[in-house]
């Protein structure tokens, strides 16, 4: 846990002209650059409706729900640490259509499966061990019309695009993002459209 002993236990970092609120327990891109360059390649490649539901699993302080928000219908956010929704929920006050659920992805997403239509967009930026076996199962049930997996682990992203094709899915676009450059670390969105 993080203990503040001056100052201000946050930060505001900018991306895209947009500040946003990250706690020193929240989890934000350093590479504040390639963070936007990551919310462009969304926005340009993930082909949302106004009438459509997202999922922004995984969401943190909520960097690319602060961007697609306006161009859905509803944003849902699902987030287990308490800080980090505690920077979402203030980072989209100004948004009516965003609801947030503070809570391990695999704990929360079966209670979705029945609950949410109009195929949902599905945004998942997992930790480096990828998706965990009842997350994957409640995206699979879920049944998305398409899914944005950012993933910063090659090897955890190459077993859940594995599950993601056994599941009905075909692997549409794959686009690798240098956030940490002369390491061997790499940064990826992939997208995934149902079969």
């Amino acid at each position: 846990d993080a203990v503040v002993l001056a100052g201000d236990d946050h930060v505001f970092i900018n991306v895209l002209g947009r500040p946003f609120r990250v706690s020193a327990a929240s989890f934000f891109q350093v590479n504040t650059r390639m963070a936007a360059a990551l919310v462009k390649h969304l926005l340009t490649n993930l082909p949302i409706s106004p009438n459509a539901n997202l999922l922004d699993v995984y969401c943190g302080v909520g960097l690319f729900s602060a961007f697609l928000a306006p161009h859905v219908k509803q944003l849902i956010g699902v987030e287990s640490s308490l800080s980090a929704c505690e920077d979402f929920a203030f980072n989209l006050d100004e948004f009516d259509n965003v609801e947030l659920y503070e809570g391990a992805a695999e704990e929360i997403l079966p209670a979705f499966v029945g609950r949410i239509d109009n195929s949902p967009y599905i945004l998942v930026d997992p930790p480096r061990a990828g998706l965990d076996v009842r997350a994957m199962d409640a995206l699979l049930a879920l049944r998305p019309g398409m899914i944005a997996y950012i993933s910063c682990d090659p090897s955890t992203l190459a077993r859940d695009t594995a599950r993601l094709i056994a599941g009905g899915y075909r692997l549409k676009q794959v686009a690798p993002f240098d956030l940490f450059p002369q390491t061997y670390h790499i940064e990826s969105i992939s997208i995934f459209e149902a079969m």
